[in-house]
């Protein structure tokens, strides 16, 4: 059987992108065809198949440049694309697809492609990856807080609240297409929505969407790629052995995720503080960082796999002060698989995770003097952190090894 794999990406940007690599391979390994489509970028990781992949435009760039051209432009592509379109009766004539299964896709491939895929009489899965369908801005964060407005389906709060990246052109731009695909009742001829965590299926089931179709799948992983790299690590002759004790956070450096309340809960404590990862609030958290004088604290940047796993291994546990509707987060589940427990806010997919006293421990978004008390409580207790980090593997394996996630998916695809 061939299975068509979407995603707007085909390389690394994110859990997104973890996702669509293990389930790639875990539909080879039961003797599927995997036919990915995705879009050009020259950090692809190759494709046999990339000749049918979309050309895209760099909305950021467009974003920069406001013009009513660029809008329009911006209009044209990022609603439906034509491009899109044209690449997939190309892959249809060539290849007899009998799944889809989609990842994110709005903007670049766009939701376009799925009455296509019905007509065709082609069953359609969609991984949930974010609140896309149901926020136009897609995190349920407008201007830095949680706002839930338009999961009434009044879209128009988008652009009054200017909640896509502060810009009328690009909230108006993200309210119109949320308008069109659900007056054009696109999204109903899904036949089933994956959603990772038990958080994002209420989510979708609270704006209206038929319960039979949200089915609770969790993730995947390629637990073995953890394993050997332990494996190999711990085998290395003159590897530097290191007594530095700190805790991890990995991730994107955004506002919304919490960092600038993690840098406060570590002020004036001896906990060693290690940060990966990029993004927007990077300058501004580096800045607070040297205006507060929070000296325990070293800004790593971006690392690659190999490095990020060499850090979560030595690391005492990992934190995840998110405060937004995080799904499923894979930072929490490689810590875990690293037996590492991991403190985590009690907001979104995450509570689904950070089991409180038996995996890590949980603390309320953005209450500093509790994440704080939280982070001494573990640092100080390294044989409570050695029990939860054993409880975490486990609870981690469970919830991501390869054949508990088939045979989740697999009764949607034989169904």
């Amino acid at each position: 059987m061939k299975i068509l794999l979407v995603n707007w990406s085909w390389y690394a940007t994110g859990g997104d992108w973890t996702y669509v690599e293990n389930i790639h391979k875990l539909y080879e390994k039961h003797g599927y065809d995997v036919i990915p489509f995705s879009t050009h970028n020259k950090k692809n990781v190759f494709s046999p198949f990339s000749k049918n992949f979309v050309s895209a435009y760099d909305f950021k760039e467009l974003n920069k440049k406001k013009s009513i051209g660029n809008g329009i432009k911006a209009l044209k592509t990022s609603i439906v694309s034509q491009d899109a379109l044209y690449k997939l009766d190309r892959i249809l004539d060539e290849h007899d697809i009998k799944v889809a299964h989609l990842n994110n896709v709005h903007h670049y491939i766009t939701p376009s492609i799925i009455q296509k895929l019905h007509e065709k009489g082609i069953k359609i899965l969609w991984t949930l990856h974010d609140y896309k369908i149901i926020c136009p801005e897609n995190s349920f964060v407008s201007n830095g807080t949680i706002c839930e407005k338009c999961i009434t389906g009044n879209f128009y709060n988008c652009t009054i609240n200017k909640c896509k990246k502060n810009s009328y052109l690009a909230s108006a731009l993200a309210s119109f297409e949320a308008y069109y695909y659900h007056k054009k009742k696109i999204y109903d001829l899904v036949d089933t929505f994956l959603c990772p965590s038990k958080f994002i299926l209420k989510k979708f089931k609270q704006f209206g969407f038929d319960e039979s179709k949200l089915f609770e799948s969790n993730l995947c992983y390629d637990i073995p790629l953890i394993d050997n790299f332990k494996s190999k690590y711990q085998t290395i002759i003159n590897t530097p052995c290191t007594n530095e004790k700190y805790i991890l956070y990995v991730g994107r450096l955004e506002e919304i995720k919490g960092v600038k309340t993690l840098l406060q809960a570590v002020k004036g404590t001896d906990i060693l503080l290690k940060i990966v990862g990029s993004g927007n609030a990077q300058e501004d958290l580096k800045a607070q960082k040297e205006m507060e004088g929070i000296n325990n604290v070293q800004f790593l940047g971006f690392k690659n796999k190999s490095e990020v796993f060499e850090l979560i291994n030595n690391s005492s546990f990992g934190v995840c002060p998110s405060e937004w509707y995080e799904n499923f987060p894979f930072s929490v589940g490689e810590a875990f698989l690293f037996s590492k427990p991991v403190i985590g806010a009690n907001i979104g997919g995450i509570p689904e995770l950070v089991i409180d006293g038996e995996t890590g421990l949980i603390f309320e978004p953005g209450n500093i003097a509790e994440l704080k008390n939280k982070l001494l409580q573990l640092w100080q207790d390294e044989k409570s952190t050695e029990l939860m980090g054993k409880n975490a593997r486990l609870h981690a394996y469970n919830l991501y090894n390869f054949e508990t996630h088939w045979n989740k998916i697999n009764s949607l695809l034989t169904k």
